[in-house]
């Protein structure tokens, strides 16, 4: 079963029931207001930052830590004591339900063990706030940053570092974020249909450590631009074979009793979103809800 947590302004169809808010929680967030459950997303250094709030200042070790003001996220031992009590200081007197970290670079971090190293030092700090927090690390691809490049980001690096977790006995869970790992090899496009099976079936041995998944799709503008977070599933593999070879290991993937968080980062439209939630539906996903689901094509539906 996928638990919806609410992304943006993005709304799901009625018959599904949200009550988890996905927060961003930055390095140029000062803080927090949420009105319910939420997950805080925290820096994912994608592009530049500020590190100029009143917040960022009271930690130093993290304002120092970027290049060209990109986040240069887990630097050393006292960046993650740091991150665990900026996180505590930015959500104040709300307890987060999950947390969503990301990982390094590999220019400062010789690899997975030496990343766990200093996370370890960070889940033993946030577990003290939040005893019964989950915590979950995405997949990531796709960076302005130079000189090096996110060291979790395809299958192999998922394998090893489930591996490794399970051998420190440590809390921390995967957020898959399934379109950047398909882009790590190059996108939908640049696979054939047996190349991309293979990518996804070798992440089965470790799907007791995935807990939380993110869906997206990407379409192509007018003149020709791929844009990401924008279109469904439709668009996203632009072939109806991919598509359906998609979904059917994805149903078989998600659907083994465990209870996982479904994150869409749709930024399109409430269609895009309603289109790929009917997608997971008719393959048999099961969401936490209430309500049957209607016909896709009644009156309303994308």
């Amino acid at each position: 079963m996928l638990v919806p947590i609410k992304y943006n302004k993005r709304n799901y169809p009625a018959h599904i029931r949200s009550t988890i808010d996905e927060i961003a929680g930055h390095f140029d967030i000062a803080n927090i207001t949420p009105s319910r459950d939420f997950c805080i997303h925290t820096e994912y250094s994608y592009g530049k930052r500020r590190f100029d709030s009143k917040l960022i200042e009271k930690f130093p070790d993290i304002q120092k830590a970027h290049k060209k003001y990109v986040p240069q996220l887990w630097f050393n031992y006292s960046w993650g004591e740091e991150f665990s009590e900026f996180i505590k200081e930015l959500c104040g007197e709300y307890k987060p339900k999950i947390i969503e970290i990301h990982p390094p670079f590999s220019d400062y971090t010789n690899n997975i063990e030496s990343f766990l190293n200093v996370y370890d030092v960070f889940e033993a700090k946030i577990r003290e706030y939040y005893p019964h927090i989950e915590i979950v690390i995405e997949n990531r691809c796709g960076s302005i940053y130079t000189g090096g490049k996110f060291i979790i980001s395809n299958t192999k690096d998922l394998i090893a570092l489930s591996d490794s977790i399970s051998k420190r006995g440590l809390k921390l869970k995967i957020a898959l974020d399934i379109p950047q790992l398909i882009t790590s090899y190059g996108g939908p496009t640049k696979l054939d249909a047996k190349k991309l099976l293979s990518i996804l079936n070798e992440l089965n041995d470790i799907r007791g450590y995935v807990k939380s998944i993110h869906l997206w799709g990407k379409r192509k503008t007018t003149s020709g631009r791929t844009v990401s977070h924008v279109g469904d599933l439709t668009t996203y593999f632009d072939d109806k074979n991919k598509k359906q070879l998609f979904l059917g290991w994805f149903a078989s993937f998600v659907n083994d009793g465990n209870i996982r968080y479904f994150v869409p980062e749709v930024n399109s439209s409430d269609d895009d979103l309603w289109s790929i939630v009917y997608d997971l539906e008719e393959n048999g996903i099961i969401f936490g809800q209430q309500g049957a689901p209607p016909d896709r094509y009644s009156a309303g539906a994308p």
